[in-house]
């Protein structure tokens, strides 16, 4: 059983590391999401102006940029919050992971900002906090909070 407990921990690092490198190349790299130097700075740091923004001229942007902006930005941090638990040897609660969830997203958006491989968006902020918390809450509803730790 502890063989096979450290197959599982070794593959959940594993996906985990995968996670972090996808992740990195979509922040940073990645000419889709318009990742290209740029000649300045953009930022925003109203909470929910872009959000909003989208919304209000959805009929401009389209529906496709409003719901990569929210849903995407979401969902792009699920698998921090799910996979955290699963690596890491503390024990995770929600708290820790809206931390380290808030943590890792203004870093990859100060990186963006200082790097003009993007726009600091406080709205990223919020919106990739919210997927991390919620990956978690989705572990703790298949795997339960109690999970014993090494």
């Amino acid at each position: 059983m502890k063989k096979k407990n450290e197959i599982l921990h070794i593959a959940a690092i594993l996906a985990f590391l995968a996670y972090l490198l996808l992740l990195a190349y979509l922040l940073f790299f990645s000419s889709t999401y318009g990742r290209t130097l740029e000649m300045g700075y953009r930022y925003n740091l109203v909470p929910f102006l872009e959000i909003k923004r989208g919304i209000e001229h959805v009929d401009t942007v389209g529906y496709r940029y409003v719901l990569i902006n929210i849903a995407g930005n979401i969902a792009a941090f699920m698998p921090f919050g799910f996979l955290l638990p699963l690596v890491s040897e503390r024990r995770m609660h929600t708290i820790k992971v809206l931390f380290y969830s808030f943590l890792l997203t203004l870093c990859a958006e100060t990186l963006q900002l200082v790097s003009r491989t993007g726009a600091f968006d406080v709205d990223d902020l919020i919106l990739n906090t919210v997927g991390g918390v919620l990956g978690y809450w989705c572990f703790v509803l298949l795997f339960g909070r109690r999970r014993k730790h090494r």
